[in-house]
């Protein structure tokens, strides 16, 4: 029998790292609503130059029939001439790329300069940060911390984008006792697999899966309960979790296969696979199927593991999935997050215990829990119902690793394209933490997405 595995998730300060449940968990009802309006992005605002199109100036001396002439040598189709100099706006035939057309006029006499026609846009007051009105927003110190309002200015999320969640499945879908949690509104869910019950109803009888996803990419903006860091991104259910939130590496590797071989209209969307889950061994089936995820260029992220120990769970330890440890709300290490050589990043994981942060950073008597959307498991135990939605807080590696997925899904938005590059960006742009330089501690620092995104484009 293959080894267990288990979510990496704490519901109380208790030191344990199974998922038996408690009468502590503070939670905010699913059920307000308020009005809210959202911005609209199109497909131009992700642009930088205007397509085929270049801006040449000439010098004074050169005659109007020669400027002509080598804008056709370039491979201009036509030009409109500025009305205060001797400067050009050059179309180019549609068989002619810019930076070729740049290449020849740059080396011709008489050219001052040639550049692409830079796209320019208003500065009104919501380009470069977006503040969702979701009514518990306030309360998610854990995006406020990686500021995500920046993050949202520069990039949201889009449906082209998968992420999928290999866990205990998702509320995703009315279907016998199962409901879809209210706060997903129109999030875009792809066909899943329930590989615990060997069917296509990928619904969540834990609470786990749900909390998980709805970090990545809970409904934004949609007058109900809380965000999602990579809202607009669409969400694949994997079921590899039973309802004790246990499994086995075989289905994990069989949920890893299944996403990323997953096809829709001719295309993998599948992009970023979530685990936040792990075991004490190692194994060759998870460990090849990793392999085979990265080489179809789908990056894996993984929880580090809640022992507090100097080891990191598998399968985060392995050296193509980037291995995510828990910070609190100081920006200190978790009691409960593991370390160790094989750590890449820490992420928002909270402390139940504490109360450091709250609107405005002033602490608010509610525990530094990440807050994020699932249905109540008492009301799933005693009455077979999974529709009790509220908004829990919960603390774990488990819930900072979707901080760190959600990231991965917006680089690949901005056309990064390759794991190695993704977990690169993520790297290097972390905030460095304790000992200077990478550390078994923090690894790479805390994640910025800012810094992790700016350069790429704005899609506004």
């Amino acid at each position: 029998m293959s080894p267990r595995i288990r979510p990496l998730v704490f519901l109380t300060a208790a030191a344990a790292t199974t998922v038996a449940l408690t009468h502590h968990r503070p939670s905010l009802r699913a059920d307000d609503v308020y009005r809210t309006a959202s911005v609209r992005a199109t497909e131009r605002g992700a642009w930088t130059y205007v397509p085929g199109e270049v801006v040449v100036q000439f010098r004074e001396a050169v005659r109007e029939r020669d400027a002509a002439e080598m804008m056709r040598e370039a491979g201009g189709l036509r030009a409109r001439r500025s009305s205060f100099g001797f400067r050009y706006l050059l179309e180019l035939d549609a068989g002619f790329q810019i930076a070729d057309a740049l290449d020849r006029l740059r080396t011709m006499p008489g050219v001052e300069f040639a550049e692409p026609n830079g796209i320019v846009r208003a500065f009104q007051q919501r380009v470069g940060f977006f503040t969702p009105r979701d009514p518990f927003y306030t309360s998610q110190w854990h995006f406020k911390m990686l500021d995500s309002e920046r993050m949202w200015g520069i990039q949201k999320g889009d449906s082209s984008v998968a992420v999928a969640v290999l866990d205990s499945g998702i509320a995703y879908e009315d279907f016998g006792p199962y409901r879809k949690a209210p706060d997903f509104g129109n999030t875009v869910f792809l066909q899943g697999r329930d590989l615990i019950n060997g069917d296509d109803h990928a619904n969540d009888d834990n609470f786990h899966g749900t909390h998980v996803a709805s970090t990545i990419a809970e409904a934004t903006d949609n007058n109900v309960g809380v965000a999602g860091l990579a809202f607009g991104c669409a969400l694949m259910p994997v079921k590899v979790l039973d309802n004790d939130g246990v499994g086995s590496f075989f289905i994990v590797a069989e949920g890893m296969d299944y996403a990323v071989n997953f096809t829709l209209n001719g295309q993998k969307p599948v992009k970023v696979i979530n685990l936040s889950l792990g075991g004490e061994t190692s194994s060759n089936a998870v460990r090849q199927a990793v392999d085979r995820a990265v080489a179809a260029g789908v990056t894996v992220v993984a929880a580090a593991g809640n022992e507090s120990a100097a080891r990191i769970a598998f399968p985060a330890a392995l050296p193509n999935v980037i291995a995510v440890g828990a910070v609190d709300g100081r920006k200190v290490k978790a009691p409960y997050s593991n370390f160790g050589p094989e750590l890449t990043v820490v992420a928002p994981g909270g402390d139940i215990r504490r109360d450091d942060t709250g609107p405005d950073g002033v602490p608010d008597g509610r525990p530094d829990g990440v807050l994020q959307q699932t249905f109540d498991p008492d009301t799933a135990e005693r009455t077979g119902r999974y529709d009790d939605f509220h908004y829990f807080f919960v603390v774990g590696t488990s819930q900072a690793t979707p901080h760190v997925a959600a990231l991965a899904a917006l680089l690949y938005r901005q056309g990064i394209t390759t794991p190695a590059a993704i977990k690169s960006a993520i790297q290097t742009s972390a905030e460095d933490l304790g000992t200077p330089g990478r550390d078994d501690t923090f690894g790479y620092g805390l994640i910025r997405p800012v810094p992790a995104l700016r350069g790429y484009g704005l899609n506004q």
